[in-house]
This record gives structure tokens, C-alpha cells and sequence, in this order.
């Protein structure tokens, strides 16, 4: 009889296990959560979005809001409504708008700009951030989806990496949320929806938990920095992503021939048919932009005359996607 009733309670348990798993799992990869962080110099400040989910989400009635130097409302921080749809397993950033410097707050770089689906609004706004501002996701029914930070906690410089305390004062050159860029770890699947130090969630911001930070690049001959990194902006890995053959998601992609440029003239190939392509340079001005009217995967591009450097080239194709890279034209 006892052999009976123990054997009944395994099984119940583990019924209720298998419930509890399945619901889990469930939960998980259903709504969009903060891909990436790019916290640089000056005003190059952006974040990107990711839609876990296999269908496109309509972006209306989602607010990201900055909760700044430990405030515990978004007043001083700023809020903007974003506006767009993110494709499934797609990303959409919004940057920093700030486009001319004051004495006291230095423009985006337009190159940030440029690959933006949204520029931020002026201050202030959640965008400028400085590594010691909380930052939510959330829906106009104020709806969590996603938190970075610790609403209502000062870091002072930042959030860091070590497990005995969740921030560090006077010691800039530690914190991971100031001048790095940090990308969320392929095993998260949902966003942090509990702030941290609430009933049921971590008592600390632990950003090593489940975001990874970018290393840095020589910027001349002598000089390392960790800012201003954002060569993976626009894509992102996540372990939600299916990878059976027939539903394996292919990025677009496009080559220019030849790069550098010579004489002002190349060819766009790409993988897709080809809508319009944008050309701008490192301040934001747009120097060409034409119809593919062919509506091919190529397109010759002829510059007008313009001076030698580096530039961006936007790529529009027919199903409304964009890249954006770089050219280097002498």
C-alpha cells in the first residue's frame, strides 16, 4: 500500500513537473527584449530591440523609458514611443537624433545614425544614457517587458561584473553599462520583466548573467577604447530562432565591385531583388540616393562628384528590409 501511494506521488510530481516545464518554455521566446546596448563616447548611444517570435510585431504601444541617476520614475529620463514593425528573428534600433554639438553635449556620430530604424528625440530621452540609467521596455498599459539596470538604484559610474556587491563607485574604468557595448547572451529567450531586488527576482543587476560585453579596438596606432563599437548592431543570435532547414531565416546580404571605389563608380550585387539604394557620408548628408528601377539584385551606381573617404551605402530591397555598409571611395 505505501509502495503504491509513493509510486502515485512520483508520478503526480512529476506530472506537475512536465507542467511546469512546458509553461516555462512557453513563456519564453513570445515577446521582444533588448538585443544589444551601445553606450559610447560623446552622444553614440543606442539600443536594439530582437523579436524572438516567428511572426513580424507591430512596434505601436511599446515605450522605451530611461529611469536616470536612480529615479523611480522616467520623468527626468524620457520616454519615446517606438514606431515601426521588427520582423520575425529581426532587430530594430534606435539611436541617438542629436545631430550638431553643443559646448556641453557632442553630436551621434552619423555612421550610429545611419544604421538607426529610429532616431531618439531631443533631450530628454532615453538614448542619452550614461551607464548609470536603468532603462525599460515597456507597453502603453505600462506592461514591463524588458528592464536593463535596477529601477531606483544609483550605480553611480555603473553596473559591473563582480558578485559581491552589483555596481562599484570611483573606479570609471570597471562598470560594463559606460562606454562598452553589450550584447544579450543566444541563451536568453525573454525579457527581465521583475526589477531586480522585488519579490521573486534577483536581489542585484548582475550584467555578466546574461549579457556579454564587446571587445574594444585600437582607434589610432597607441590608443585601445571599448566605446564605440557596433560593427554586430542589426542582427542578433538567440537560442529562440529555428534551425531546421526549411525555416532557417537567410540575411541579406550585398557586395560592392570594386571597394574602394575608383573613378566614382562600383556595382551593387546583393542576394535579394534591390529597391533603392542611399548613399550618405560621415556627417549625414546624402549624396546620392536612386530607384533600382530594374528591379534586379545589382545595380550600377554612378557618385557625383564628391570627396574621397569613407561612406555609408543604405541597400533597400523589395521586401522592405535595409542594410547598411560601408565604401571607401579615392
Amino acid at each position: 500500500m505505501f509502495n503504491l501511494k509513493f509510486i502515485i506521488m512520483k508520478k503526480f510530481l512529476l506530472l506537475i513537473f512536465a507542467i511546469s516545464a512546458y509553461v516555462f518554455s512557453y513563456a519564453q521566446c513570445t515577446d521582444l527584449f533588448f538585443s544589444e546596448y551601445v553606450e559610447g563616447t560623446a552622444n553614440n548611444k543606442a539600443l536594439e530591440i530582437y523579436n524572438p517570435t516567428s511572426k513580424p510585431i507591430d512596434l505601436a504601444g511599446y515605450i522605451v523609458k530611461r529611469y536616470s541617476n536612480g529615479a523611480t520614475t522616467s520623468t527626468s529620463g524620457g520616454e519615446t514611443e517606438l514606431v515601426g514593425t521588427i520582423q520575425p528573428y529581426g532587430t530594430f534600433i534606435l539611436a541617438n537624433g542629436q545631430t550638431t554639438s553643443t559646448e556641453t553635449s557632442p553630436r551621434c556620430d552619423s555612421v550610429l545614425q545611419a544604421m538607426a530604424d529610429q532616431l531618439d528625440h531631443d533631450y530628454p530621452a532615453p538614448t542619452y544614457m550614461n551607464g548609470n540609467d536603468a532603462i525599460t521596455l515597456e507597453k502603453s498599459d505600462g506592461t514591463i517587458v524588458d528592464i536593463f539596470g535596477k529601477v531606483g538604484e544609483d550605480p553611480v559610474e555603473g553596473w559591473y561584473d563582480q558578485d559581491s556587491t552589483n555596481y562599484i563607485t570611483d573606479h570609471f574604468w570597471l562598470p560594463w553599462t559606460a562606454n562598452h557595448t553589450l550584447v544579450r547572451k543566444a541563451s536568453v529567450k525573454q525579457g527581465i520583466t521583475q526589477n531586480p531586488g522585488t519579490p521573486g527576482a534577483p536581489i542585484f543587476f548582475m550584467v555578466h548573467v546574461e549579457w556579454d560585453t564587446l571587445p574594444g579596438r585600437f582607434i589610432n596606432d597607441t590608443t585601445w577604447s571599448s566605446a564605440n563599437v557596433w560593427d554586430s548592431l542589426g542582427s542578433h543570435t538567440c537560442d529562440c530562432q529555428t534551425t531546421g532547414i526549411e525555416n532557417i531565416v537567410k540575411p541579406h546580404q550585398a557586395f560592392f565591385f570594386p571597394n574602394p571605389v575608383i573613378n566614382k563608380e562600383f556595382t551593387v550585387k546583393a542576394t535579394e531583388i534591390i529597391s533603392d539604394i542611399e548613399i550618405v557620408n560621415v556627417i549625414g548628408q546624402t549624396i546620392y540616393k536612386e530607384n533600382n528601377n530594374a528591379l534586379r539584385g545589382d545595380m550600377f551606381v554612378k557618385l557625383p562628384e564628391c570627396n574621397d573617404g569613407l561612406y555609408l551605402v543604405k541597400i533597400r530591397f523589395k521586401d522592405n528590409k535595409s542594410i547598411v555598409k560601408k565604401i571607401l571611395v579615392r
